[in-house]
Formats: structure tokens, sequence, C-alpha cells
């Protein structure tokens, strides 16, 4: 069941978007990282009316123009200049009905009752520092489609468009079970014991990606401890550190087994990360099993959890990205490679100190390429996955 780097993304994303979704209307200040369960219309055009887009006068007819009062911002426009008249108006303010054009303050002056241009001129072209009505969104118009990932430019361009609330997917809970007799979860580690890097690193990527994490479970190498932890009930995604490989303390795949999952990922043609598991409960949860090692099981937590996390909000799987290496990076002799590289004024370059079971070399990292050739050269395009962390 051991399947190729792509077709296990892909296998991931669906086993998420598959999973039956869960929504809530919330107000605009309290939906950031969460995802739209519905697209958003505009409720109105954008601007609503045509407005200056600079301080100055909005003038109507030939100059000069004779001042006709001020206006204050905000104000609705209530009726229309007079031909040769100029109303003082600031950036974002309504123009006057009928008036077309705007002679910005440092191109004009006013001579007591008048306003003239600087440069003389008596005519100014149509529609010369107006934003026009509708220019930016018309009224009906969709803001942002349905898997849209709350961001402050999002809210701000809903914010504007009228709305104050939206439908978003209620944050997946996730069971988070971190297997192995050999994990401390504090102090320094004795021989034959290993601190706990994924307890402490994963449920803070899961909640950067807007998961809920409702548990964190430390279940030891035994089949029915390891059984039990997968069973967790009012979850939506099972997620899981060690124990995918085939030795006699690996009990993952066993215990999947024992609950009448389906398996439909056991290893995957990456390094690390290989060992990787994917299944779904026989009630319909999705369970990704990540290797024990830090470096593999946050890679793989990029490489595919993240891709199982978007399905699960409807959001589509997170974008390959490509970057120009800065020195030749070493590939596989098969499948692919992930590596983690750090980003340079000409490129991508592989960190320092990077293997399974290493975790300093993220330190300096900002996003994992992954090398599906032997070799790439310098001045070579390779794909990349970006750090949920690293922006």
């Amino acid at each position: 069941m051991s399947v190729s780097f792509h077709d296990a993304r892909q296998v991931a994303w669906e086993i998420g978007s598959e999973h039956s979704r869960r929504h809530e209307v919330l107000p605009l200040r309290a939906v950031m990282g969460r995802t739209l369960a519905e697209p958003v219309h505009a409720l109105t055009s954008v601007p609503a009316t045509d407005t200056s887009a600079m301080d100055g006068w909005a003038v109507e007819g030939e100059g000069p123009w004779r001042i006709d009062g001020s206006v204050r911002m905000g104000a609705v426009p209530s009726r229309a200049l007079p031909r040769g008249t100029g109303r003082a108006i600031t950036t974002g303010g309504a123009m006057p009905l009928g008036t077309t054009t705007v002679l910005r303050s440092e191109r004009g002056r006013a001579v007591e009752d008048l306003v003239v241009a600087g440069d003389g001129s008596s005519a100014l072209r149509a529609f010369t520092d107006v934003r026009r009505a509708g220019e930016e969104v018309l009224a009906g118009d969709v803001v942002a489609a349905t898997g849209t990932r709350m961001t402050p430019a999002v809210a701000a361009a809903i914010a504007t468009s009228g709305s104050d609330e939206v439908w978003v997917v209620r944050s997946p809970r996730v069971a988070l079970v971190l297997l192995g007799d050999e994990v401390i979860q504090e102090g320094v580690p004795l021989p034959g014991q290993v601190r706990d890097a994924l307890g402490v690193s994963v449920p803070e990527v899961l909640r950067g990606v807007g998961m809920d994490v409702t548990s964190v479970t430390y279940a030891t190498d035994d089949a029915s401890a390891v059984r039990r932890a997968l069973s967790q009930e009012g979850v939506d995604v099972v997620i899981s550190t060690g124990g995918t490989g085939h030795g006699h303390g690996d009990h993952l795949v066993p215990a999947l087994l024992r609950l009448n999952a389906e398996v439909l990922v056991r290893g995957v043609s990456m390094r690390p990360g290989h060992p990787t598991v994917l299944a779904h409960r026989e009630d319909g949860v999705p369970v990704l099993g990540l290797p024990g090692n830090p470096f593999a099981g946050l890679v793989a937590l990029i490489a595919l959890g993240l891709p199982l996390l978007a399905g699960l909000v409807g959001s589509p799987p997170p974008p390959m990205l490509r970057r120009v290496a800065a020195r030749p990076i070493g590939g596989p002799p098969s499948g692919a490679r992930l590596v983690a590289v750090s980003e340079c004024a000409e490129g991508i370059v592989p960190v320092e100190r990077q293997g399974a079971a290493m975790t300093c070399g993220l330190v300096h990292a900002d996003s994992i390429a992954v090398i599906e050739t032997p070799w790439i050269d310098e001045g070579a395009s390779a794909r990349t996955l970006s750090l949920p962390w690293s922006r």
C-alpha cells in the first residue's frame, strides 16, 4: 500500500473532503483563520457612488470655479453643482451629483471666492482623480468564495462590501495520540529515552491552521492502549505519532485493523516520512499516522497532514510553489526527498543538521523542498511546501 508522494497528498485531501462539516455564523471579528462555508456576496457596490480620490475641489464646467461652500466628510450629496462652481472635498468624499472631476489641492488654489487651476487651465479631463462607483466591487459580486481562509485581507474586503458576519466551517476537532514507551514529557532524557518534541509542536501547527485540538493522549507501546487511544469519540480526525513501522512494538496499523478501519496508505515514497499511514475508521473519521521521529513527523504533517486538514474544511490542498536553487541540491534514487531549505537572495539552500530524528535544522528553515530527481542544479527550480509557522 506504499504510494507515491503526489498520490498520497491526493488521498489525504480526499479523505478529509469526504468527512461531513459543521457550520456556524460568526461576526467578522471572530473568524480569523476559519474557512468560509458559504460565499460572501457584496451587499453594496464599492465605492457606492463616485468618490474623490484626492483632497481638493469637485468642479463642474470650465474654470475658474466659484466656491460653493464645503461638505462634511461622509455627507450624502444632495444637489448638483451649477456649472462653473467648485466644492471642497476630501479623499473618499462623495462627488456632488453630476460632478465628474476633481481638482486636487496641489494643482489648484483658492483666490477669494474662486478656485483656479495652478497651471492656468480652465477645463479638466472628465473623471480626473475620481473613483468610479462599483469600480472595485458591484453589489451582488462574490467577494470571497466558499473554502476561502479568513485572513485580515479577506475580512477587510468583506467588511468594505457591507457584511457584518459570515458562515464558517466549525473548527474540526482533533484527537492527538502520541505513542512510545521511550518518550518523556519533561526533563533531561536518560539513555534510551527521548524528549517529546511532537507533543509540544504538532498541537500548535494544528491550531495555527484552524483546528480544535480537543485532546492530547500519551499511549504506551501496548496494543490495547493504542486501540483505546485511536477509538476516541466526538472528534473529526485522529492524528497519531509513532508506531507506524513494521516492528514488534509498532501497533498502529494492527490496532486500526482490529477496529475495522480501512488503511488506504501504509508507506509513502518519500524520505523522511516514509512510514506515514492514512486510514479512516469504521465511522468515517480520518486517521493520520505520523512517524515518531520528530523531523519526519513534522515533515509528514506538512506534506500530507495539511492537505487532509484542508479537505476537512472544504479548502483546496495547499499549493506547491516554485523556488530557484541557489546551489545544487541532492535528490533521491527514487521517490521524493523532502529537504528543509532557507531563503537567501539567490534562492533556496538546504539547512544544516537535518535528518529524520533531528529538529534543530527546522529552526532555520523557511520551506520544504520536494526533490524528485537525483540532482537539482544551481539555478534550476524546485517545488516547495510552505512551513505553516514561517511567514
